[in-house]
């Protein structure tokens, strides 16, 4: 049938495109295992279901490809990656078993799926680089994890040629390996756009520009303060200026002539008949 589950993804994608901020999961095994495909799932559940799935450790070698930067409608045509379209559409017969995810929710990532296949299957792990363009095709005979790297795909009208590119060099890849026992997990991450929202300009005005300058003053000033989190406080305040050390040293001088004052009255000693009225002058002049 022509018109096959790959190629559905065309009208899944169309009705799901709202869902910007998700990216397809592709896997294709030449060993029996169970169906993950779904429309829409989240990355931690698709993390579990996988970490099941791969536990038994149903084959010798596990190409992981890391494809950042795609969503559901790149992959709207079987022209966009037609090799891996034949290994989810039946056209390949060694292939028992796939999964089709449209829309993850969230990123899956390509190291907790290798760090769960080296510690269940005690697999080792070669990477490849894919915009290196040369790669070793020695992948050893033990089981073996195959991550490829492949660089994110540009926003321009060479988007689908740059897939297609990256399609061929997992075929090659696939081609080379010593087993036919496989397993090839294909990994997304969301693309970015292009188009953004409309923002308002404001007509020229000298007012408007002085005070967008001074905004922007401040705001780089807390961008700066923000990036020096490993700083102290007394690195980005000053605590004692100038005027501080002159009053501390004012407040001393007169704190130190309170005390002397103090001092000075506590120390007077006066006895209480002093203030009382002498009356022997005036009873001798009565006397005279």
């Amino acid at each position: 049938m022509l018109f096959s589950r790959f190629s559905l993804l065309a009208l899944v994608a169309a009705t799901a495109s709202a869902f910007r901020d998700t990216s397809p999961f592709f896997l294709a095994s030449t060993s029996q295992a169970p169906s993950t495909s779904a429309q829409l799932k989240s990355a931690t559940t698709l993390l579990d279901e996988l970490s099941i799935k791969l536990g038994a450790c149903p084959s010798e070698y596990y190409v992981i490809v890391s494809q950042p930067g795609v969503h559901s409608t790149d992959f709207a045509t079987q022209q966009s990656a037609p090799r891996l379209g034949a290994k989810l559409t039946g056209q390949d017969k060694t292939i028992q078993s796939t999964a089709i995810v449209n829309e993850v929710a969230g990123i899956l990532e390509v190291k907790q799926i290798q760090r769960m296949l080296e510690t269940e299957c005690g697999a080792q792990t070669t990477v490849i680089d894919a915009s290196s363009g040369s790669y070793s095709t020695d992948f050893g005979t033990d089981p073996r994890v195959i991550v490829m790297e492949f660089p994110a795909l540009s926003l321009g009208s060479e988007r689908a040629q740059q897939l297609s590119d990256h399609d061929g060099l997992l075929s090659d890849i696939v081609g080379r390996l010593p087993s036919k026992k496989y397993t090839v997990l294909y990994v997304t991450t969301p693309r970015e756009y292009e188009e953004s929202a409309p923002v308002y300009q404001a007509p020229n005005d000298p007012y408007q520009d002085s005070m967008h300058m001074d905004l922007k003053r401040d705001f780089s000033e807390h961008s700066r303060r923000d990036d020096t989190t490993n700083s102290s406080l007394f690195d980005e305040y000053q605590y004692f200026t100038p005027g501080v050390f002159m009053g501390l040293i004012a407040a001393f001088f007169f704190f130190a002539i309170l005390y002397v004052a103090l001092s000075a009255l506590m120390s007077l000693k006066v006895s209480y008949a002093a203030f009382e009225k002498d009356t022997s002058a005036n009873v001798q002049k009565k006397q005279q």
